[in-house]
């Protein structure tokens, strides 16, 4: 079957499960525009989103579909990063499938300010910062494009974006874990993850989007080699030990 075709069908079967959330939403996600905001039926709270492409995307993707947590997941989470938090989809999802979790949400672009809007309503349980997750602590300009921002040197009159790094994040723990961490930081996952990785032993469980063909070939493989049974559900690895 071409790509093209499986996407459509895709589609289709994402637009069909939102009629479960009332046709009305279906309605929005086919012909609206502008922004709407909606009680799912996953979520503690109310969402926003833009009926743009990318966002209706992972409307359908997280929260109708709950892509994000169709893995085989924790009983429990009190300590949750989310690395690329977009507009507070994925760490909605997990907030209210762990209602004692905090989840620390890193988003670099300019959707911060979308995903503060819709984890506010969560309180202290949410905590948004506003820069990049990666491998080691510095400064990157951003170049942002719809769903997924890169981060690139800064040149002279760009505006800097902080660079938290893993060992920063651990820091942040109260108990010195992360119960589960979620990549999805367009490439960057490869940098982060690659071996040698002595914070890793204190994440319980892995969430990782791939997006090149070397985090296909050796992120599977570094998992593994660290303790983890790894297993892809669509377009996402579920990584737990």
């Amino acid at each position: 079957m071409p790509f093209w075709a499986y996407r459509l069908i895709a589609r289709l079967y994402s637009l069909t499960l939102s009629l479960s959330e009332g046709p009305r939403l279906t309605y929005f996600m086919l012909f609206g525009e502008g922004e709407v905001t909606w009680r799912f039926r996953r979520l503690l709270h109310p969402f926003t989103f833009r009926l743009i492409r990318p966002d209706r995307g992972v409307v359908l993707q997280n929260i109708i579909r709950g892509e994000c947590v169709g893995g085989q997941m924790p009983s429990n989470a009190e300590f949750i990063v989310d690395g690329g938090g977009y507009i507070g989809d994925s760490a909605a999802v997990f907030l209210s499938l762990y209602p004692s979790a905090r989840c620390f949400v890193f988003e670099p672009s300019s959707n911060f300010i979308m995903a503060q809007r819709n984890l506010n309503a969560y309180g202290e349980r949410a905590v948004l910062i506003n820069a990049f997750l990666g491998r080691t602590k510095g400064e990157l300009a951003i170049n942002e494009a719809d769903v997924g921002s890169h981060g690139q040197q800064a040149t002279s009159g760009d505006k800097a974006i902080p660079v938290c790094s893993m060992d920063e994040v651990l820091r942040l723990s109260p108990n010195g874990r992360i119960n589960i961490l979620k990549l999805d930081v367009e490439g960057a996952e490869v940098e982060i993850l690659r071996p040698p990785t002595p914070w890793i032993a204190s994440v319980d469980f892995i969430i990782v989007e791939l997006h090149d063909e070397a985090g296909y070939r050796d992120i599977p493989r570094w998992l593994c080699d660290a303790g983890f049974k790894v297993k892809q559900q669509r377009g996402l690895f579920f990584c737990n030990r």
